[in-house]
């Protein structure tokens, strides 16, 4: 099913206002840029992945945002839509604030990004 049919049966269905809607995906992927063929090095075009968010009862449409959302943030985003407990042990935080326009003063506007092959080959011993 298209977003769009979805998004035409939540209205036909008195369900549109009440409703989040995400839309995301993987990483982007190398297609030659940078001279790879893969998307595992930290360069814009594999660190970044859509994140479109339709929620009428709380998110302004058309709203954007240049602030960071880490994909540890999704879970603890939907069970705070939800207004379920967000257990202290999962990662990430809600970003509701953020998706309402008000960032939070202590939002991470950074990221950490390891690979695999950049481990310290003493510690492979």
């Amino acid at each position: 099913m298209s977003v769009g049919r979805l998004l035409d049966w939540l209205e036909a269905e008195g369900l549109s206002d009440d409703t989040l809607v995400i839309y995301t995906s993987d990483q982007g992927f190398f297609l030659g840029e940078h001279g790879w063929y893969d998307k595992r090095f930290i360069y814009e075009e594999s660190f970044q992945m859509p994140f479109l968010a339709r929620y009428p009862a709380a998110i302004q449409p058309g709203q954007e945002s240049d602030d960071m959302l880490n994909n540890v943030d999704f879970a603890p985003t939907f069970l705070d839509y939800a207004g379920l407990t967000i257990p202290n042990y999962m990662q990430g935080k809600s970003a509701v604030h953020l998706l309402s326009g008000q960032v939070p003063a202590d939002w991470p506007q950074i990221a950490y990004q390891r690979y695999w092959m950049h481990q310290d080959p003493a510690h492979n011993a």
